[in-house]
């Protein structure tokens, strides 16, 4: 019995070390995770999203609960724990919608969107939970909401069961005072109190100037360049537009889009993060495996702005915020890898295109250091892969290990060029990748039939991160402001060796890690060894 509980404790202590997320997006790989926010707390960073669970029998959003993440880099992530929607008692069904939390004289208040469990006053409500600490100790701080609809202007088209009041934003101004933005179709705007639970006056409703398109929810506040912006999902299919001001509570004069509609993903949910002196744009998309419309997954870029204080439109990427994509191309030519519309093709390269960018991981089926898997950098979570017919083609991940095994290719020294590279499938290596019709097109082809070895033997080198020149400029030479400037310069003259350096430290981090593990668990196990033997021999 007592054999028992020991390892039953040796579990548990395991369970209960932080899982850690490796780089890349999105940057939630546990689970499904949708409508984020962040903040700053002691140097690490907290990210607090809804967590999506629909199964394939649901036709709409089903979210139980909000999950918080925490991180030191922006890159490695670990789940913190969770708060449940249960936590508002007044609240009805899975409805843990978009919210947002911000520290205030050491305390935290985490203001949710939950469906409002009353006859006399439905539809969506915001609510305001608080705690001494980031993850721990949330408990509701009204026990009703702070904002129902029956405070705001609905939109008539919503009826009797509004959802206008949800996806709350908040910012605290040098001066102290709170402001509050949130909505769907309308947009409304009220101060907070500075206990954080009162409204501080009235609710109004905001028109943005000069708007092209609509208004649809997810507005986000943030300050930089001595102006404040307020980002926001427009449309249906949803996009990502901004408008700025010179103060947090308008007038509003919109500034363009920033970002296109998500792949299969009907909402967008903008949100930004200063962090060490660098920008970052969160946002949700549709690339863990098995995704969709209502399984959606948090991803992260850097955020750029141009020295006029406009932003850089946004491209969601698979790198991420290390911009680590790749571009493979034929050894003596000026060609490279390119996908248009799902189709691979080899092109003149242009490497102010995303199409030839792409993202290199380890392989999908775990399979050691020599293999690795490509995807999409410009459309997260669509791989290369090999066909049950031997092509070469471009797949969304299902999550299935036949998937994660098609998706693999063992990347070795190349065959015409040592400094190169040569990809061969994982369940077939007598194949390999290699350019046919004289270089015009790229395929599997056995190794008998190779037009040349140099066919079969690419140089994969770090591109330099893609920034769109500034549409508000007639010179398209625009750079970002200076601050930004070393993010260009990652990558230095010689990038192959500058991977090579980087794998070689993310393979000392990882060793360093199992190390780790392994002396804990082996020291767990003796310890747990040795108790049960002195109490057996006690008895």
């Amino acid at each position: 019995m007592k054999k028992n509980i020991a390892i039953i404790i040796i579990i548990l202590l395991l369970f209960a070390v932080p899982v850690e997320i490796q780089a890349g997006n999105p940057v939630i790989k546990d689970r499904y995770s949708a409508d984020p926010a962040a903040l700053v707390h002691d140097g690490k960073v907290y990210l607090y999203t809804g967590h999506d669970e629909a199964t394939v029998n649901d036709h709409f959003f089903v979210l139980k609960e909000w999950s918080i993440y925490s991180s030191e880099d922006m890159i490695n992530w670990s789940y913190e724990g969770s708060l449940d929607r249960k936590t508002f008692t007044w609240g009805m069904h899975d409805t843990a919608w978009a919210s947002q939390a911000i520290e205030r004289d050491g305390k935290f208040y985490w203001y949710t969107t939950v469906r409002n469990n009353s006859h006399a006053d439905p539809g969506y409500a915001i609510g305001v939970a608080v705690s001494d600490h980031p993850v721990e100790g949330f408990t509701d701080a009204l026990g009703e909401p702070l904002i129902t609809s029956s405070m705001t202007e609905t939109p008539e088209h919503m009826g009797n069961d509004p959802w206008d009041v949800i996806d709350p934003t908040i910012f605290i101004d040098e001066d102290g005072q709170a402001h509050m933005y949130f909505g769907n179709t309308h947009l409304y705007y009220v101060k907070l109190k500075d206990n954080m639970i009162e409204l501080d006056g009235e609710i109004e409703l905001v028109e943005i100037q000069n708007m092209r398109g609509t208004f649809t929810e997810g507005p986000f506040l943030h300050y930089d360049n001595d102006q404040y912006y307020l980002t926001f999902a427009i449309n249906y299919p949803e996009e990502i537009g901004y408008a700025t001001s010179d103060s947090p509570d308008g007038p509003w004069e919109f500034q363009g889009k920033i970002m296109d509609r998500i792949p299969n993903s009907g909402t967008s949910h903008p949100a930004v993060l200063e962090f060490e002196d660098q920008s970052y744009f969160i946002y949700h998309n549709t690339a863990l495996a098995g995704g969709g419309e209502n399984n959606r997954s948090v991803a992260i870029e850097r955020l750029h702005y141009y020295e006029d204080g406009s932003i850089a439109k946004i491209i969601p990427t698979a790198s991420g915020v290390k911009s680590d994509s790749y571009l493979i191309r034929p050894i003596n030519s000026n060609l490279a890898l390119r996908q248009v519309t799902m189709a691979l093709r080899v092109d003149e390269i242009n490497e102010e295109h995303f199409d030839y960018r792409w993202h290199e991981t380890e392989s999908l089926a775990s399979l050691g250091d020599d293999y690795v898997s490509y995807q999409i950098d410009n459309n997260p979570g669509v791989y290369l892969v090999m066909t049950e017919e031997g092509q070469l083609k471009l797949e969304k991940n299902d999550g299935s290990s036949e998937f994660s095994e098609r998706a693999s290719f063992r990347k070795s020294t190349g065959l015409a060029d040592q400094d190169a590279y040569s990809l061969q499938p994982y369940l077939n290596e007598h194949l390999y990748v290699a350019t046919i019709n004289e270089g015009s097109s790229v395929s599997l082809v056995d190794a008998s039939q190779l037009e040349s070895e140099a066919a079969a033997t690419f140089t994969i080198e770090q591109a330099a991160p893609i920034i769109p020149p500034n549409p508000n400029e007639a010179n398209d030479t625009t750079e970002p402001k200076e601050s930004e400037e070393p993010l260009e310069q990652e990558v230095e003259e010689d990038k192959t060796e500058e991977v090579n350096d980087q794998l070689d430290q993310t393979k000392t981090e990882t060793s360093n890690q199992l190390t780790w593990m392994t002396i804990i668990l082996v020291s767990l196990i003796v310890a747990a060894g040795i108790s049960y033997y002195l109490l057996r021999k006690r008895k």
